[in-house]
């Protein structure tokens, strides 16, 4: 539990001191250095679904748009050696990816190959191929031509980054939970416009506290506890954003920025279950959704056009 609090005491410090920013940064580097880069890849099989739906609705050499493509491109990669000429646009607000690190992931891969043969299909034989002559490459230049990817690090997304209608599939892992309300409901606006009429969207959002990552001691649900105002006050920083908003905050949002949601599927448990019961306290914004709406670990949206056949 020290360690939950401490952790977010130690962030909410660097977002008010002066070059805090910079020395968080730079201890992010660092600690990718030194191995919490490898520790991200246990999140890979969270991609698993994502990929699957992206493969099922794309169309051969489609345009995929990965948001919040992170540390390791992680959809994007998987999709790539899933074959299918695609065009993949990584979009992020800050360029995070480093050579480094997309050949740390490559290695992961090599390492799981059987269970990604298992999980979503890929062709083992291929995947290994193609995997080993990434590791060959010398620089993120020649890894994103290999792979027919193109990057677009914008902090403007509020407007489209290219071209309307032009993309056929988008996916994002456990990203739009990080972004504020206020600023969600005009990147969707922008999503939607660069979205092709019949094009998809497959939204993964977690609902699970990200600070409880930190401390395994810490309930996964522990920030349902807090009001709005004491979690601000407790929580709230410039590096690790999380939104809260359940599955029933959403509905309404997806309303209002045009897009309908055509299938749904979520992840609970029965320890999910267990973990929200035993939470001593629940704030009344999450108390009067159902426990087993709050027990949703992981929500996964397929998103269309309002008006679009599902």
């Amino acid at each position: 539990m020290l360690k939950y609090y401490a952790w977010a005491v130690a962030e909410k410090t660097l977002s008010v001191v002066p070059y805090g920013g910079f020395a968080y940064k730079t201890a992010s580097i660092v600690a990718n250095a030194n191995g919490r880069s490898k520790r991200r890849l246990q999140g890979c099989p969270s991609s698993y679904m994502i990929v699957r739906k992206a493969r099922q609705m794309t169309p051969q050499g489609g345009t995929i748009l990965d948001i919040g493509t992170g540390w390791h491109h992680h959809d994007s990669v998987l999709l790539y050696l899933y074959g299918g000429d695609y065009k993949i646009y990584l979009f992020d607000v800050e360029d995070k990816a480093r050579f480094s690190y997309l050949k740390t992931y490559f290695e992961h891969l090599l390492q799981i190959i059987d269970e990604l043969e298992r999980e979503i299909g890929l062709d083992k034989k291929t995947a290994r191929e193609k995997l080993q002559y990434l590791l060959t490459l010398q620089s993120r230049e020649e890894i994103y031509r290999a792979c027919n990817f193109e990057l677009c690090i914008t902090t403007q997304t509020d407007k489209p980054f290219l071209p309307e209608g032009s993309v056929d599939f988008m996916v994002s892992n456990c990203v739009l939970t990080h972004i504020p309300p206020a600023i969600i409901e005009p990147e969707l606006k922008a999503l939607r416009r660069m979205l092709k009429p019949d094009g998809k969207m497959y939204m993964m959002i977690g609902h699970d506290d990200h600070w409880a990552f930190h401390d395994a001691s810490m309930n996964r649900f522990n920030y349902y506890r807090y009001s709005d105002k004491l979690y601000s006050l407790l929580f709230d920083t410039n590096f690790e954003y999380q939104n809260r908003m359940t599955k029933s905050e959403w509905l309404p949002v997806f309303e209002r920025t045009g897009l309908k949601v055509a299938e749904y599927h979520a992840n609970i448990s029965d320890d999910s279950r267990r973990d929200i019961e035993a939470l001593p306290h629940i704030d009344e914004r999450f108390a009067r959704y159902p426990l087993d709406e709050l027990a949703i670990v992981h929500s996964h949206f397929l998103l269309t056009h309002a008006g679009a056949e599902a």
